[in-house]
């Protein structure tokens, strides 16, 4: 679906926005396939800080192994990444 710059600032505008110092989660990416099975290096990592990483990574580390991998057949989704300790904090403060 392709979006005018108008929509997308009419959409943008419709969301709450909360302050990422006050944020139990970090906004975090991964590749995932049709099924919405996430694509982990060998490391194990799947999580990246950038969209563009995670494509970049998946592409290479899958490009090794098979050539005829093609990245435009998967797409990346946002997750939120939580930080425990933030979170605790979080519901520490609205039980006092």
């Amino acid at each position: 679906m392709i979006q005018t710059l108008e929509e997308v600032m009419k959409n943008q505008s419709k969301r709450i926005k909360i302050p990422a110092k006050i944020r139990p989660f970090d906004v975090g990416y991964r590749v995932v396939n049709r099924r919405g099975q996430p694509l982990a290096l060998r490391n194990g990592a799947s999580i990246f800080t950038l969209p563009s990483l995670a494509e970049k990574a998946i592409k290479k580390e899958f490009g090794k192994y098979d050539p005829d991998f093609d990245i435009e057949k998967y797409s990346v989704e946002e997750v939120a990444v939580v930080n425990l300790s933030k979170f605790h904090s979080y519901f520490e403060e609205v039980e006092e």
